[in-house]
Formats: C-alpha cells, sequence, structure tokens
C-alpha cells in the first residue's frame, strides 16, 4: 500500500513538472516568435511548432493567442520569481528603507529591470491595437500596474509627507514608470540602464519629495 501510494505521488509530480516544462517552452517559443514577427505575424500554429507542441497543447494550456501574449507578458514583469510583484524582494525592501530618497533608489532600480523585459512587449500590443482583445489586455495591464504600484507610495508616506496628494503622487509613478516612456528614452534615445535608473530616482524625488 505504502509502495503504491509513492508511486501515485511521483507520477502526480512527474506530470506537474512536465506540464510546467511544457509552459515554459511555449513561453518561450512564443516571445522569440512574436519579437521576430510581431503580435498578427506569430501565429498559434508557429507557436506550437517552435515549441514542439500540438496546437491542442498551446489552446488547452493558454486559450487563445491573447492570453498566452498575456502571461507571457506577465512573467516579464515577475522574472524568475513566480510570486505577485509586490511580494517580491525588491519592492519589499522598499519598507525596510527609512529614507525617502533611498526608497526611490531602490525602486528606480528594481523597476528598470523589470521594464526592460516588459516594455518591448506592451510595444508590441500597441502596433497591434486594432484587435480589440489587445486594448482591453493593455488597459487591464495599466490597471494592474497603477495597482502594484500603490505600495511605493505608501511606502514613501511611511517615512514622511510627500508634495503632491497621494493620489496624484500614485499617478505620477504610474505615468514615469510607463512602458511607453521607457522605450522612448531607452529604445529611441538610447539610455542606459544606469541613466535611466538615475533620471527615474531623480525625477521622482524632485515631483514627490517636499526636501
Amino acid at each position: 500500500m505504502e509502495g503504491d501510494v509513492k508511486r501515485r505521488l511521483y507520477r502526480s509530480e512527474r506530470r506537474r513538472e512536465q506540464a510546467e516544462e511544457t509552459r515554459v517552452r511555449v513561453l518561450d517559443a512564443a516571445g522569440a516568435l512574436f519579437e521576430e514577427r510581431g503580435y498578427d505575424g506569430a501565429s498559434i500554429a508557429a507557436i506550437a511548432a517552435a515549441a514542439g507542441v500540438s496546437q491542442e497543447t498551446v489552446y488547452s494550456r493558454f486559450g487563445n493567442k491573447r492570453a498566452l501574449f498575456g502571461e507571457l507578458v506577465a512573467r516579464a514583469v515577475r522574472g524568475v520569481d513566480p510570486r505577485p510583484v509586490p511580494l517580491q524582494e525588491g519592492p519589499r525592501s522598499l519598507g525596510a528603507a527609512s529614507d525617502q530618497r533611498e526608497q526611490l533608489r531602490v525602486f528606480a532600480a528594481d523597476i528598470a529591470e523589470r521594464l526592460e523585459r516588459a516594455a518591448p512587449l506592451v510595444a508590441l500590443i500597441g502596433a497591434a491595437r486594432a484587435e480589440p482583445d489587445l486594448a482591453e489586455l493593455l488597459r487591464r495591464l495599466h490597471s494592474e500596474r497603477l495597482r502594484n504600484l500603490r505600495m511605493v507610495v505608501d511606502s514613501l508616506v511611511s517615512n514622511g509627507p510627500l508634495r503632491l496628494p497621494e493620489q496624484e503622487a500614485l499617478e505620477t509613478v504610474w505615468a514615469l514608470t510607463s512602458p511607453e516612456l521607457h522605450q522612448l528614452l531607452v529604445r529611441v534615445r538610447g539610455w542606459s540602464r544606469s541613466r535611466y535608473r538615475a533620471w527615474l530616482a531623480d525625477s521622482l524625488a524632485a515631483l514627490l519629495l517636499q526636501s
């Protein structure tokens, strides 16, 4: 009996591992094809072929191309840590800093890395905005950004007053950390990560802090 239970547990764990391996393989293939062909040019058939799985596997795991793209963006935002962004080490470290300017430097360093991964994908949505589903995805992504960034303002307020009302401060952070602005400065103007990070921290400090 005990041996049967162990075998069932092993098979169950192996199935979960195989499912995760398949998910990662599909996401990797989708990311490469979206970058190469754009959203419209990367079909489910092509993604499945590149991942070495059937189209039915892709549909059963992700539902449709928009949902697949949305999960790809979410993975880019999260990075290697599967936890929601507010629970990850970078955002949580904001609360450990007792100086507002240091908090903004920590935040700028963290968000710069996330934007490097996610902003090019968000730009693909803009290029294919004729798709109604993608317009809804973009709206949802920006809403989630606004919600996640609330903890930045809350952390700053815990260390002192701000120059702006809290809602206006939140929208200021949201605007300055937009994927679109990141692409203009980094992709179009050629800014390095360090230059973008320093600019963001200094700009937020000038706009949000009292001194």
